[in-house]
């Protein structure tokens, strides 16, 4: 049963980590946000990843997940240039802006969780 509890607190990371993404996109679209408040909430972003990671991945899902994390990654980088280039367009902006900080802030987040999942990867390899 604690094993079971503990992967649904991961699970409820990974859906909170989703939506504060997108919460504090939409929010820094309305608003200033200056760099320690983006600090400070890629910070938290990185432990709830990280909460995750530990949680939610087994000793079989690491290279599966390794993958989509990659895949996330890459997609999270190459849509906050595209919010860059729609912040730029005065019809566009608050899209924009929305866009570039809250794929910025799912890839902080996938980054945390990926990290201790690669690190096993990396030890597994390392070790024969």
């Amino acid at each position: 049963m604690k094993g079971t509890t503990l992967k649904t607190f991961g699970v409820w990371a990974f859906i909170c980590g989703v939506v504060l993404a997108l919460l504090v996109g939409i929010a820094a679209a309305f608003m200033q946000m200056d760099m320690s408040t983006l600090g400070l909430v890629s910070g938290i972003m990185v432990v709830l990843g990280i909460v995750v990671g530990v949680l939610n991945i087994t000793e079989k899902e690491v290279t599966n997940f390794i993958i989509a994390a990659i895949g996330l990654t890459t997609g999270s980088a190459v849509l906050v240039s595209l919010g860059t280039i729609f912040a730029a367009n005065p019809l566009t902006a608050v899209l924009g802006k929305m866009m570039q900080v809250a794929f910025t802030v799912f890839g902080t987040f996938v980054a945390g969780a990926v990290f201790i999942p690669a690190l096993k990867a990396v030890y597994e390899i390392s070790k024969d």
